[in-house]
């Protein structure tokens, strides 16, 4: 088995204690920084699936996301003493989290910009997909990254994160088609989408395989990689979900530019750095093509091969 990296520190950042987790829990690891526009639908969303309990570490957000955070009594929320970066893009921090709440249990492992679906999830919850994976023996479940954009331009799409509004109905298309699947010894790779059809070098950016539901058995299993979760012989299942993806709104180059230069993220935030020079080259203004089609559901994404059913 592979060694543990370091282990750092991350503390509550409520007087509280902080509450174990109960057999019947079905926890959300999530990272965040300044992602206030995305927390009343992102929190919306995983508690209709099924979610009880959200654990957050939070990267000294400045623009409310903490205090928004702090309010919800479903949320754990830490702090920490070391940055993004420092954490190996996070990693260190998911490895701490589930040292403090336990293994031996299943664990949503999400962005705030990613969610989750499958099929019939509007009617069918978690707890009745995890009873079906794990009678296929399931215990990684494979879902890529579908990036979805508005149908105008990406300056005329503004979403504010407000009341009920989820991301999609502002940014509500996406590829139907154009994506390859590839196998490598630790897990699977795919690639497509509106940045590999029009961005130069799509390899620097353009990782989509994540695993979001994994059964964790050692507390390395999500810090090893978000994209090729510990151990990597469970990574080969077949795809039985999708996490629909948001970077395209009005506020995207600011948020490029915010992310280059705060400095964290891998190889010297070379995705945003591309990204930024697309931006201001026009390349992402409009990003619909002949591909491009409305999200109507899960229905539909079943129909066009994203994932398989399992009911």
């Amino acid at each position: 088995m592979r060694r543990a990296p370091s282990r750092i520190s991350i503390y509550s950042l409520r007087e509280r204690d902080i509450l174990p987790l109960g057999d019947l829990d079905i926890p959300l690891i999530f990272l965040t920084r300044n992602s206030l526009r995305f927390i009343p639908s992102f929190l919306e969303h995983y508690r209709a699936l099924g979610v009880t309990r959200f654990l957050c570490v939070d990267d000294q957000s400045s623009d409310g996301t903490r205090e928004r955070l702090l309010k919800e009594d479903d949320v754990e929320v830490f702090g920490s003493d070391v940055r993004y970066r420092e954490a190996k893009g996070g990693g260190l921090w998911r490895e701490a989290l589930v040292r403090m709440f336990g293994t031996q249990r299943w664990y949503l492992n999400v962005d705030c910009d990613e969610y989750f679906v499958y099929d019939q999830y509007e009617t069918r919850k978690l707890p009745e997909l995890i009873r079906k994976l794990e009678a296929e023996g399931i215990y990684h479940c494979p879902a890529p990254m579908i990036d979805f954009y508005p149908e105008n331009t990406i300056q005329s799409a503004d979403f504010g994160g407000s009341g009920s509004n989820m991301p999609w109905h502002t940014a509500n298309m996406f590829d139907a088609s154009g994506y390859r699947l590839f196998r490598t010894t630790s897990g699977m790779l795919m690639s497509g989408g509106p940045r590999d059809r029009i961005m130069d070098r799509p390899d620097v950016h353009d990782e989509l395989m994540k695993y979001p539901l994994v059964y964790v058995d050692y507390e390395i299993g999500l810090s090893v990689s978000i994209h090729k979760p510990w151990p990597f012989t469970r990574n080969f299942s077949p795809i039985i979900g999708s996490l629909l993806h948001f970077k395209f709104f009005n506020e995207t180059e600011d948020l490029v530019v915010e992310a280059i230069n705060d400095n964290q993220y891998f190889k010297g935030s070379r995705s945003y750095i591309r990204m930024l020079g697309a931006i201001q080259e026009g390349k992402l203004n409009y990003l619909v093509s002949d591909i491009s089609v409305p999200y109507q559901g899960s229905k539909q994404m079943a129909e066009l091969g994203f994932f398989k059913s399992l009911f």
